[in-house]
């Protein structure tokens, strides 16, 4: 059986640059399970209207699609129980939860500067006027106003990592000395602007930037083999 895995891209259909898609890429990877990434476009949102959703990641098993990533990796350690597990126990999911939340709320609207003006040079031309609109209309400025000042956002996002940082000066990883669903959280969300930007984003010589790296290298390199912007 071969998973499949619509994929957001961008007109280089080798970057694969979504926080939620890169979170199931892990997961899928993690637990050993081959897939086939689907390129999909944001004006693509036909091809999978039969999902119920007009986002991605979407996962295709069997017929079956399952969307959104943390469904997908609660619907992975159900279906594949043999396979390493995601999220071992509950006190597991209750730390990629709270990983998720952290995301979302307190690095995602510091990574917008850092990531969406990259994300518009890189995208296919199909994609640039949805994007200019749905994105300017969401902000309230021209995307090439939505950075103004890269070395002080960047240094914000330094700052707001310092809880991620303090954990991992701990363990290798947010999970103890092995990666788990929590780590590939805070990975997916980072691999955003690490794919789109052609600027280094993440420092790499913090603790952060080490655990990043090793994730990048885990699986014989499967993150680290991606392309990105600025190969």
């Amino acid at each position: 059986m071969t998973l499949q895995l619509y994929d957001l891209t961008c007109a280089n259909q080798r970057i694969f640059f979504s926080p939620y898609c890169w979170r199931t890429r892990m997961a899928l990877t993690h637990k050993g399970l081959q897939f086939e990434s689907l390129p999909w476009h944001f004006v693509e949102k036909d091809r999978i209207a039969s999902s119920g959703g007009g986002r991605v990641p979407v996962l295709v098993e069997n017929c079956r699609q399952i969307t959104d990533s943390w469904a997908i990796a609660r619907h992975l350690d159900e279906t594949y129980p043999d396979a390493t597990p995601l999220m071992a126990d509950a006190a597991a999911r209750s730390r990629a939860r709270f990983i998720e939340t952290w995301c979302a709320q307190s690095l995602f609207p510091l990574l917008i500067p850092l990531a969406v003006p990259s994300v518009f040079e890189i995208i296919a031309e199909k994609d640039k006027a949805y994007f200019r609109e749905s994105r300017e209309a969401r902000f309230g400025c021209r995307i090439e106003e939505i950075s103004t000042d890269f070395d002080a956002e960047r240094d914000a996002l330094r700052k707001a990592l310092k809880p991620a940082a303090d954990a991992l000066g701990e363990a290798s990883y947010l999970a103890g000395e092995t990666p788990d669903y929590a780590d590939f959280v805070l990975f997916g969300t980072l691999m955003w602007p690490y794919a789109v930007s052609k600027r280094d984003v993440i420092d790499m010589a913090d603790p952060v930037g080490m655990w990043f790296a090793r994730l990048l290298d885990a699986h014989d390199g499967f993150a680290r083999k991606a392309a990105r912007a600025a190969d």
